[in-house]
Order: structure tokens, then C-alpha cells, then sequence
């Protein structure tokens, strides 16, 4: 029996693309995103608001919140800004940016726990985040960011993938700066295509908190209907997957002086001097340093384990470096660190460790091998381990739980 599953979805018409669809809801500050809503009611990040968006005074009327994002997603529908598509369906979702091009398979797939092994996870979630996102999906009555997953590459699956695609595209867009191109499959087709897929094992490469979110939402809402079994996702062949590093900046509660930084960080490696950002890009089993001004790279220390997890890039420096050096045992709420994705740029990472004189880390990004080979064994990544690129964008799908039989909404 298949894992994936087709559905009666709908897809952004091609006329409304532009003014609806957005990148992903955390790739914008909140700042961002009211400058994009602001002339816009139609943006789907009407949708997709969050506590963060709303004024101090109301952040915790999460009642007030949901309503109007379920009044956003009305007010699309009663725009008919999408096509729906009543028989099952499979959608072929081709992504292309900066020439990297790939092409995944989007459907429904069981929801499952987190030991489940038919879907692999790599990171752990935070509680508060996934009850507001089971809430969302279950208030609004529908989703549109998948769950992207990855699969190991399969000739006969990719094949069909391409053949399907050979034929003209029901959406051409671009939006976030990402080409994009849809088929819709559907009958025999997608059936065929979903038998290919079979009961392979998947692995989470992005939306841990959303998969936790529709597990939350199946046991909150029990008894609420069927779809709630049933979770959105994209899957994407490994061989085509780009994963990009999530470089670390550091506050140093100590305070020290960049020499005295330099030399405990010396305690720990030899830091060779390099020209710039560019030339101190490590390769695997290095990791490159910003200080005061000046750029190095240094060979990381040994993995502290044998766990798949421990030979990670991430992991020694965390074990071998954050924590002796800056006294940082839990990189995931520890203040003191913060995050910027591959994208953001080295040129940033510069500008803002100068701006409050903090310690900057560059990373070689985690290989999809390393990924899977971490959810094979039921380990857990350091946060901020991996950065997917592209992103599926929002708002080009939707999945209506009041379109799939035995929904019965739980307010109503």
C-alpha cells in the first residue's frame, strides 16, 4: 500500500498568482510582512498571521487571531483566486532558483508519531508553536504549506515524474523569487504514481512543527473526521535536494577582549588567517571564524561520540567549541546565539557581528546522507543544523478539510 495519497486540492489561478502568493511565513520579519499586507488584502499572509504580528495588547487573543485568518482564507474564496479540483488529485510541483531545479510530488500522507518510522524526523519541535499551527488548521479548515520530505532516488519514480511533466505546466509563477510550474494528475495517473511511491521510508527535511501540528490536531480535535488522519506534504527525490548551512553568531557573556577570545578559542585549534569571507568558507570538518573584524578558519574538534549525530559539523562545534568557550549547553534557547541561514549572505553575518561585537561561525552545510543518516538511527540534530532551499511557497495550494469525506468541523 502507498504512503501517499491524492486529494481534492485547489491551485492558485494563474491570474491571481502575483498578488496572493507569498514566500514562506518565516522567511519575512514582522515588520516585513505589514509592509506586504498593507496594500494587499488578497496576500496570503493574511492567512498564515501569527502572535508576532498582532499589537502586545492583543497577542494573547488567539480566539480573535484565528477568526481572522479564517476570514482571510473566505475572503479568497469568495475572490475565486483558486481552481479546484473535485476528482483526487496528485500535483507535480517543479521549483527552480539561481539554476538548482527540482521537482516533487505533492499529496497527503498518514499522520504519524513521533516514533513512527514510516516518516523520519531529524529535529525536535517546540510544544507552544505546534498547538497554535493545530489549532490554525483546524480553525481556518485548511493548510497550504506542505511538509516538505525527502525520499532516497528512485529511477523508475523520477521517470514518471518526468514524463508527467512533459506535457504543458496548469500554473506557470513566480513568486519569492522562486520559477514556478504545476501539472495536476489525476485518476489512473495519479494512482499509478502513488503505487510508485509505495510504502518507501520518508524523511523530514523541512516542517518538523507543522508534521507535530497535525499529530497535536488529531489528538485535540478526535473524533473531528477523517482528514484529520491525513497530513499535507511535498516529496522531493534526494539526488535533487539543496541543502545550505545555518551559520551561528555569538554574544559573549563574558565579554572578553577579541585577543582573549582568540586565545581560548586557540585553546581549542590552530586559527589560520585567511584574506576574506569568501576564502574562509570551511570544507567538511572545519568551521570558519569572524573576530573583530578579522577572518580565520579552524579544523574542529574530534566528534565527542560515535552517534551518527556526534559526527555531525554542527555537533562538534557545539561539543568541542560553543560549550567550553562560551559556556553554551543548550543551543536552541541559550540567548546568547543566533541564526542566519546560507541566503542571508557572509557580507550580513559580517556587518551584524560588528554592530554588537559578536563572534561569527561559518558552517559547511549537513549533506542530506548525513540527514538521513541521523533519522535512520532516532537521533536529533542540533537546532539549526541544515537550510532547504527552495521553499514551497504559500498560498499556490490549498487543502480544504470540508472537501474530503467524514469532516465535521469542531466548532461548527
Amino acid at each position: 500500500m502507498s504512503v501517499l495519497r491524492p486529494f481534492p486540492g485547489l491551485l492558485i489561478k494563474p491570474e491571481w498568482a502575483d498578488r496572493v502568493t507569498t514566500g514562506p511565513y518565516d522567511a519575512y520579519s514582522p515588520a516585513e510582512r505589514v509592509a506586504i499586507i498593507a496594500d494587499n488584502p488578497y496576500s496570503f499572509l493574511y492567512v498564515t498571521r501569527s502572535r508576532e504580528d498582532l499589537p502586545l495588547e492583543q497577542r494573547d487573543d488567539i480566539g480573535n487571531l484565528l477568526t481572522s485568518c479564517a476570514e482571510a482564507m473566505q475572503r479568497l474564496h469568495d475572490a475565486e483566486a483558486y481552481r479546484c479540483y473535485d476528482e483526487l488529485s496528485l500535483f507535480l510541483y517543479r521549483m527552480t532558483i539561481d539554476g538548482h531545479q527540482q521537482t516533487g510530488i505533492m499529496g497527503l500522507v498518514p499522520v504519524t508519531e513521533d516514533d513512527d518510522r514510516r516518516i523520519l524526523r531529524h529535529e525536535a519541535v517546540r510544544p507552544g508553536r505546534t498547538d497554535l499551527l493545530a489549532r490554525h488548521l483546524v480553525e481556518v479548515g485548511s493548510s497550504s504549506s506542505p511538509v516538505s520530505l525527502t525520499y532516497r532516488s528512485d529511477s523508475a519514480l523520477e521517470k514518471e515524474v518526468q514524463r508527467l511533466c512533459g506535457s504543458e505546466p496548469d500554473l506557470v509563477s513566480t513568486s519569492g523569487g522562486v520559477d514556478q510550474e504545476v501539472w495536476v494528475v489525476s485518476g489512473s495517473v495519479a494512482q499509478n504514481l502513488a503505487d510508485l511511491v509505495g510504502d518507501r521510508t520518508l524523511y523530514v527535511t523541512d516542517g518538523h512543527h507543522r508534521l507535530a501540528a497535525a499529530a497535536t490536531a488529531r489528538e485535540l480535535f478526535d473524533g473531528a473526521g477523517g482528514p484529520l488522519d491525513w497530513t499535507q506534504v511535498v516529496l522531493f527525490p534526494d539526488s535533487e535536494m539543496l541543502v545550505l548551512p545555518f551559520h551561528r553568531r555569538i554574544h559573549d557573556r563574558q565579554e572578553r577582549t577579541a585577543q582573549q577570545l582568540f586565545a581560548d578559542l586557540e585553546t581549542i585549534g590552530t586559527l589560520t588567517p585567511k584574506e576574506n569571507a569568501e576564502q574562509a568558507r570551511p570544507e567538511h570538518g572545519q568551521v570558519g571564524i569572524f573576530i573583530n573584524g578579522s577572518w580565520f578558519c579552524m579544523d574542529l574538534p574530534a566528534a565527542h561520540g560515535v552517534l551518527a549525530v556526534d559526527q555531525l559539523d554542527v555537533s562538534r562545534l557545539q561539543h568541542g567549541v560553543l560549550n567550553p568557550v562560551y559556556d553554551i549547553e543548550d543551543p536552541g534557547n541559550d540567548p546568547s546565539i543566533d541564526y542566519l541561514p546560507e541566503p542571508v549572505g557572509l557580507f550580513a553575518l559580517e556587518t551584524r557581528c560588528l554592530d554588537d561585537n559578536a563572534t561569527g561561525f561559518v558552517m559547511h552545510p549537513t549533506s542530506v546522507a548525513e540527514l538521513m543518516a541521523v533519522a535512520d538511527a532516532g537521533e536529533r540534530m542540533p537546532p539549526k543544523s541544515s537550510y532547504f532551499e527552495p521553499k514551497p511557497q504559500s498560498g499556490v495550494f490549498i487543502r480544504c478539510l470540508d472537501r474530503e469525506p467524514g469532516w465535521e468541523a469542531p466548532y461548527g
